[in-house]
Order: structure tokens, then C-alpha cells, then sequence
């Protein structure tokens, strides 16, 4: 009996573990962004350039960089044009050669490459919604631009385990940032992409309207 006991005892504590251990990696990612939003904002104004936070969703794990921009005649593309689906093959052909022309305009800052930032894998990446963005950027790379009059764009950067999900809110014209929580109900039977994808879209709505 006690031996069956001390085996229900560790049974039922390995979850709770695992959901206290992804909970810490969830509060360090958010962290991380947080202060990486920070880093790049200061810079901006420190450099008096245009700085972005790119995160490059094609890599795995997930990468995120800090850039600056040449001083001068740097012209961002309106990033409330279509999706690339939406394009003919021409205008997805422009656009990607716009966007690599304007890739080559940024230089890595070297400060924020001294430490390699990831995404956690026990983290996932769900979206990054701004005030520029027409859709939710969850593919190809998310950008986050910063600019020397202490200006930003605001944004909600999204971050997730399957049980729970986090949010930095961005204000764009303070430097400002909010971090939430948002724990899945236990009973769900919902997949966590699916429960994700709900809140962030809940999220993002009510953000928008304010």
C-alpha cells in the first residue's frame, strides 16, 4: 500500500512539474522580448536611425535580431498591402525583391548579438499583430520597427505552451510595454493551436479597438 501510494504521489506531482517548467520558459520568453522591445527602442534614439526587431519565423529554433537602418533615405514598403497569396506572380516577384533590397539596408546590432536569442522550444511563436499590419504576421519574418523620435510601432507580440499563452502589448508612442496571461481551461478538449489562435484573435479585436 505505501509503496502504491508513493508511486500515485509521484505520478501525480511529474505534470505539475512540467506545467511549472513551462510556465518559467513562457515568462522568460516574454521577458526576453520585452526586453529585447526595450533594447531596440533605445537604440533607435541612441543611433537617431530607424531600428527594427526582426524575428525570422522560418528558423527552428525561432530567431529574433535587433537592426539598424542607414541614416538617411531609408523608405519602408506600406505593410498594409495584401498577403503574397493575393498577389499576381509579378507583384509577389516586386515584393520580394523590395524586401530584400530593404534587408540590405539594416546591420545587425552587434551589442544584442553578443547573447544568441531564441524562442525557447518548449515556447511556440503565435503572432505578432501592429498598428501597420494589416494581418496577423505569423510566418516569413515579423518585423517591429523603432524610430529615433522615440516613436515605435505598437504592437502585441504572442507566445504559447499548449496549457497556457502569454502577450507583450507594445504602446507606440511611449515607452511603455504590458506582459498578460492567459491559462487554457483544464477541461478543454480543444486542440491548443486551435484555443491559441481563438484568444489571440479575441485579443487582437478588442486591442484594435482602442
Amino acid at each position: 500500500m505505501v509503496a502504491l501510494l508513493l508511486a500515485a504521489i509521484i505520478f501525480v506531482a511529474v505534470p505539475t512539474g512540467d506545467s511549472s517548467n513551462k510556465h518559467r520558459a513562457l515568462q522568460n520568453a516574454i521577458d526576453d522580448f520585452d526586453r529585447s522591445v526595450r533594447f531596440a527602442s533605445n537604440e533607435s534614439v541612441l543611433r537617431n536611425r530607424i531600428v527594427r526587431l526582426r524575428i525570422d519565423l522560418e528558423k527552428d529554433p525561432i530567431l529574433y535580431i535587433v537592426e539598424y537602418g542607414p541614416g538617411e533615405n531609408l523608405v519602408l514598403p506600406d505593410a498594409s498591402e495584401d498577403k503574397s497569396e493575393n498577389l499576381s506572380l509579378e507583384e509577389q516577384k516586386a515584393a520580394l525583391e523590395a524586401s530584400k533590397k530593404l534587408d540590405g539596408q539594416f546591420t545587425k546590432v552587434e551589442e544584442f548579438e553578443d547573447i544568441r536569442r531564441e524562442i525557447n522550444q518548449e515556447v511556440s511563436f503565435i503572432g505578432l499583430a501592429s498598428t501597420i499590419q494589416k494581418d496577423i504576421m505569423n510566418e516569413g519574418q515579423a518585423l517591429l520597427y523603432f524610430y529615433p523620435t522615440g516613436e515605435r510601432d505598437g504592437a502585441l507580440i504572442f507566445l504559447g505552451t499548449p496549457e497556457e499563452m502569454a502577450w507583450l502589448e507594445v504602446e507606440p508612442f511611449q515607452n511603455e510595454t504590458r506582459q498578460s496571461f492567459y491559462t487554457f481551461p483544464a477541461e478543454s478538449v480543444a486542440k491548443a493551436s486551435d484555443l491559441q489562435q481563438t484568444k489571440m484573435d479575441e485579443v487582437v479585436k478588442e486591442w484594435q479597438k482602442n
